[in-house]
């Protein structure tokens, strides 16, 4: 064997490493939520069915019904039940094992993920129309300069996404009514609290190819074009949705 051949075999050998990530083991609370999901899946549980009670889940699992509390928790963080005092808990999405190579927490992550970014969609336009209307002179400038460190923490490879709410929370503010602002924040926290470790949604480089078109939404929000605003809110959004689809599609 040439002594480049063996050369660029050692190479590929020593990069193929990259591709690992590190083994995670399982907390108590994992366990649960994989267990319910099987316990769901084979009794054919739907939306509107009702789990079972904490206490009966803990006997079942040999658990404690904190175990269970703070599973359920996650999941309703995550939009996928609904618990009514005094009624019990029930479903409110369709959860079944993910199959092939995705895990089964990355794919409720998701879906819990696309509810928040419907909800987000809706209100994310109304802002970003009023702040078009709205913005003062200085609350534009504000926003321009935002967007600026933004751009520069990204093409740094820094980490922006404290940068990124900065910017958003800008435009909430110019929009006239900050409590929009307060709502979709509120909105991230109660996802980000349901998350497991180590999820994929926390990996820098996720929502990073949106970021270019924040570029277009502060043009519009400060030439006071509405519709432009709108489209580019929109486009934003909808980048986001496709990376969460692609991440989790089984593959083929």
């Amino acid at each position: 064997m040439k002594t480049d051949d063996k050369k660029q075999q050692t190479n590929k050998r020593g990069s193929a490493a990259k591709y690992l990530t590190p083994i995670r083991a399982k907390s108590r609370t994992q366990e649960v939520l994989e267990a319910l999901v099987g316990m769901i899946d084979a009794a054919g549980l739907e939306v509107g069915d009702q789990l079972p009670s904490e206490t009966v889940l803990a006997e079942q699992l040999g658990v404690g019904r904190s175990t269970i509390r703070e599973a359920l928790n996650r999941w309703e963080g995550l939009g996928l039940l609904k618990r009514r005092r005094g009624s019990g808990t029930y479903l409110t999405a369709t959860i079944r094992p993910a199959r092939g190579l995705i895990a089964t927490e990355t794919k409720l992550e998701a879906e819990g993920l696309l509810r928040i970014i419907d909800v987000r969609k809706t209100l994310e336009m109304e802002v970003v129309a009023r702040a078009a209307k709205n913005a003062t002179a200085a609350q534009k400038t504000k926003i321009q300069d935002h967007y600026s460190k933004l751009k520069k923490r990204v093409e740094s490879g820094l980490p922006w996404r404290e940068a990124d709410q900065a910017f958003h929370s800008e435009i909430y503010d110019a929009s006239g009514n900050s409590i929009f602002g307060q709502v979709i924040f509120q909105l991230d926290d109660t996802f980000h609290a349901a998350k497991f470790r180590d999820s994929p949604f926390d990996k820098p480089d996720f929502g990073l190819r949106s970021i270019q078109l924040h570029e277009e939404l502060t043009d519009a929000i400060v030439n006071g074009d509405v519709e432009a605003a709108c489209d580019a809110i929109s486009t934003i959004l909808q980048h986001d949705i496709d990376e969460i689809r692609e991440m989790t599609e089984a593959p083929k």
